[in-house]
């Protein structure tokens, strides 16, 4: 497995997960290693790293690059 974005809030990582469910890629949401940023401190607030399948990878990059691009024609038009 590799960490795909590190440190994103845990109601952002949901989405994103979401996301990538839909393309057909599995991913775990872990705790982050920040101090003081799991779930025990920020309940659901807390940061979490995203996880995906080492073979997946590179597509699951190239997804979120894709929404970088959309999202920023989008907000040109």
């Amino acid at each position: 497995m590799k960490i795909l974005k590190s440190g994103v809030p845990e109601f952002e990582a949901k989405m994103f997960q979401e996301i990538l469910l839909e393309e057909g890629i599995f991913s775990e949401l872990v705790d982050s290693h920040f101090a003081y940023t799991d779930s025990i401190y920020f309940g659901s607030g807390g940061l979490v790293d995203i996880i995906v399948p080492d073979e997946v990878f590179d597509e699951a990059v190239q997804i979120f690059e894709d929404l970088k691009k959309t999202g920023k024609e989008e907000m040109d038009e």
